[in-house]
């Protein structure tokens, strides 16, 4: 029996590679929080497509230039992003613990990772504030724009589509350059 066994295990070395456990760890990670956060954002993307001005309810989400068709696939970009972060870390992983990488546990790749989830956080909370700020200066206390602004109505108008995509665009850059950053491609 014993012959057996030293067959099987002779190319075995008992050396682990924690760089490839960790980066499967946050694998998981990413797997677990995008199906958390696809109700959060649902429900969110849904308060935000219901959006009506308190002192004008004629103003509503769809009186800003795109906005409407951006906030609707939000979810769904939310949680391929997610589950693209998780596959990524979850193949790194693998080629960390092969050998053909090496991981750095450093806490600013860390705090990216983190931001990128925080990035999404606050923008689905600060998005209804966002579009009280703008909808008053669209109300404009009854009047509207004033034309004297060349220009102004249509930027105004685009804001809330461009707030959105920063916020999601943030989310997309801190959460790729943590995990560059986490698992260099480098060999030892």
């Amino acid at each position: 029996m014993k012959h057996i066994l030293s067959k099987l295990v002779k190319d075995e070395k008992g050396a682990i590679n924690i760089g490839g456990i960790m980066m499967l760890g946050i694998s998981m990670v990413f797997l677990a929080v995008g199906f958390i956060f696809l109700p959060i954002s649902t429900s969110a993307a849904a308060d935000l497509l219901a959006y009506e001005y308190s002192a004008n309810t004629s103003i509503t989400d769809a009186t800003y230039t795109g906005f409407t068709s951006v906030v609707g696939i939000t979810p769904l970009l939310i949680l391929v992003g997610f589950l693209a972060a998780a596959v990524i870390s979850g193949m790194l992983g693998i080629k960390i613990m092969k050998g053909a990488g090496s991981a750095k546990a450093d806490p600013g790749s860390l705090m990216l990772l983190g931001l990128s989830i925080v990035f999404i956080s606050i923008g689905l909370i600060i998005e209804p504030v966002m579009l009280d700020g703008i909808s008053s200066v669209v109300h404009g206390s009854g009047t509207g724009i004033s034309s004297s602004f060349t220009g102004y109505e249509s930027v105004i108008k685009v804001s809330p589509l461009l707030v959105h995509l920063a916020f999601l665009a943030s989310a997309v850059l801190s959460g790729f350059f943590g995990i560059k950053r986490l698992a260099s491609s480098t060999k030892d």
